[in-house]
């Protein structure tokens, strides 16, 4: 053997370790994701252990097994994250539904407008999405809904749903719903659409005679007998059981009262 001839070392393998560190990260986390799933925190923990398990899948070899499980751990508690989060928003939008629905009974008029109940509402015209012009004073005969609203008002969209099953449960000759907003058509049409809105919505002309123009507040819902006659109005949220029974009450009783600062007739 030449004492002077090199001897050749043979590279260093990469420790062991190296190999499995993402497949123990992806296991730690599955397991961390599946613990925290219930309070949703879960799902941030899942999606990464899938990032990693992946990750380690596709590049190594070595720690496969502990990677899949903790990859398939991931998703598990991202799924039940996904699921948990739906099921938490439906109930706590039914909570506060019943909530609100047990508050007390909806007054028939709020304060703002109670000098207008009985009496004969000013005529309106909207002009609507598919370009005609409705006047209130046309729709005599039929018990009419005005709602004042606007697609950036949560409360108004909130009731949406409410006035489209009165829609679909009543018929025309016995129920017409006007949805009233001040925003352009090009945003309205596009909210319609999207929301498949089953009743009339338009723009009313200016300018607004009262009580329209003293909405301040939205949604404001005026509710109107067969005969023209001002019954009831409602300002803010409310529940589709308070909107029914508005919608649909017997007509007003007697003669209609004069409107608000209208002059004593001569005698």
């Amino acid at each position: 053997m030449n004492p002077n001839s090199e001897l050749t070392v043979p590279p260093a393998s990469p420790p062991a370790e190296h190999g499995v560190g993402l497949a123990v990260a992806t296991l730690v986390l599955g397991i961390l994701a599946l613990c925290t799933s219930p309070i949703l925190v879960g799902g941030v923990f899942g999606l990464a252990g899938l990032i990693t398990g992946l990750l380690q899948l596709s590049r190594r070899r070595s720690g496969r097994g502990m990677a899949l499980s903790g990859t398939v751990l991931s998703g598990v508690a991202l799924l039940a994250s996904v699921v948990l989060g739906i099921a938490y928003f439906s109930w706590f939008g039914t909570f506060w539904n019943r909530i609100a629905s047990q508050a007390g009974p909806a007054r028939t008029v709020e304060p703002d407008f109670e000098a207008w109940q009985g009496v004969k509402a000013p005529e309106l015209t909207v002009q609507t999405l598919e370009g005609r012009q409705i006047k209130l004073s046309e729709l005599q005969g039929r018990r009419v809904i005005l709602d004042f609203w606007a697609t950036w008002c949560p409360p108004c969209v909130r009731e949406i749903p409410h006035f489209a099953r009165l829609h679909r449960e009543t018929s025309r000759d016995q129920l017409v719903i006007v949805g009233v907003s001040d925003e352009d058509e090009d945003t309205l049409r596009r909210f319609v659409q999207k929301q498949q809105v089953p009743y009339t919505v338009g723009r009313a002309a200016e300018p607004l005679a009262p009580p329209y123009k003293n909405v301040t507040a939205i949604p404001t819902t005026f509710f109107i007998d067969r005969k023209g006659i001002i019954q009831s109005v409602l300002v803010g949220y409310h529940s589709y059981e308070d909107l029914r029974k508005l919608a649909l009450a017997e007509d007003w009783q007697g003669e209609p009262n004069p409107p608000p600062n209208a002059e004593e007739p001569d005698r």
